[in-house]
């Protein structure tokens, strides 16, 4: 097995759905695109796209936009102008799209904000008189974001919007990137002795996301054997996306690190243990981003030495430049 970790800077090729518009197509109402920089540069040497559009196929570039129409609880999609019901059309496209694109064995999927096929949330529903009265009216998702995660309730779903903040971002970068070795994983037919060990390198990792899932987990681990592996490995990627859908908080993260540090607690010189102090308490106070910690406890990890930490995904899990803990706002 392909063995992913941070001390061997080998990271997964991630596989992600996009909006075609915001990969700079333009496939948009008006003719034009919504490039997204951190999608096209950032992301761009670190995965395969699968770009999609619910409209444009359908209904053409230009095009009058559309709207979603609450019909006595029945969400209808209309044009503004003309009042066209196109409801039907869009989600025959959209039931062919879909399993399409899961059969791409795809880490997660970023859609375009505000679109009344792929928004995420607060997706406006007018009433049939084409009015909308603020909080007195229901506000859910597109109908292309819909429909795919009562496909896929545990697929990592995140609109270019959202992924502005630093928090949302850095939790669905871990979590696609954590889907992707589990994939990779998966793909590599693993032993009883692999799982073990995926479940010891990403111990941190799921202890900063839930520790009641990470107990739940380790429960599995232990119980697999080479007759129920299948069925354990199935139970455990229903807990593994649980635990990634976790948004992990300073507070957690300040305990993950403190028991990291607790490997070297004894080791370290008086002057060392108390800049780590110092310094995880500025993170704390968000003085200073994560990664400052982060890189203290490998220069630890480096001196003083730790086989078990060797492997912890949690101190690299993803590609450095992509500069996800170097926000003071990545963790809340």
């Amino acid at each position: 097995m392909a063995h992913y970790s941070w001390s061997n800077e080998v990271y997964p090729q991630l596989r992600l759905a996009v909006s075609d518009c915001l990969r700079g197509t333009e496939c948009r109402y008006n003719g034009g695109h919504a490039q997204e920089d951190f999608i096209n540069r950032s992301l761009q040497s670190y995965a395969v796209f699968f770009p999609f559009c619910p409209e444009a196929p359908v209904l053409g570039v230009p095009r009058e936009t559309i709207r979603l129409v609450n019909v006595d609880g029945n969400i209808r999609v209309r044009g503004t102008r003309t009042e066209t019901d196109v409801t039907d059309s869009l989600q025959t496209y959209i039931d062919k799209v879909i399993p399409h694109l899961l059969k791409q064995d795809l880490d997660g999927v970023i859609v375009k904000s505000r679109s009344p096929t792929c928004g995420l949330e607060r997706i406006k529903q007018y009433r049939p008189t084409g009015e909308w009265f603020g909080s007195q009216d229901k506000m859910g998702q597109g109908l292309f974001t819909h429909r795919l995660l009562e496909k896929v309730p545990s697929l990592a779903v995140e609109d270019e919007g959202r992924l502005q903040d630093a928090w949302l971002r850095e939790t669905f970068i871990l979590r696609v990137y954590t889907q992707a070795r589990w994939r990779m994983f998966l793909q590599s037919e693993p032993s009883v002795t692999q799982f073990q060990a995926f479940h010891r390198d990403h111990k941190y990792l799921l202890l900063s996301k839930s520790e009641v899932i990470y107990r739940e987990m380790g429960k599995l681990v232990a119980d697999a054997t080479a007759q129920n592996l299948p069925e354990q490995l199935k139970a455990y990627a229903q807990k593994l996306h649980a635990a990634l859908a976790c948004r992990t908080t300073t507070g957690v993260m300040i305990n993950v690190l403190d028991h990291i540090y607790g490997y070297f607690k004894k080791l370290l010189s008086e002057e060392e243990r108390q800049l780590y102090i110092e310094t995880r308490e500025e993170f704390r106070q968000k003085i200073i981003p994560l990664i400052a910690v982060i890189k203290l406890l490998q220069q630890f990890l480096k001196h003083y030495g730790s086989e078990y930490l060797s492997t912890q995904v949690i101190l690299d899990p993803y590609p450095a430049d992509l500069a996800l803990r170097s926000k003071t706002t990545a963790y809340r």
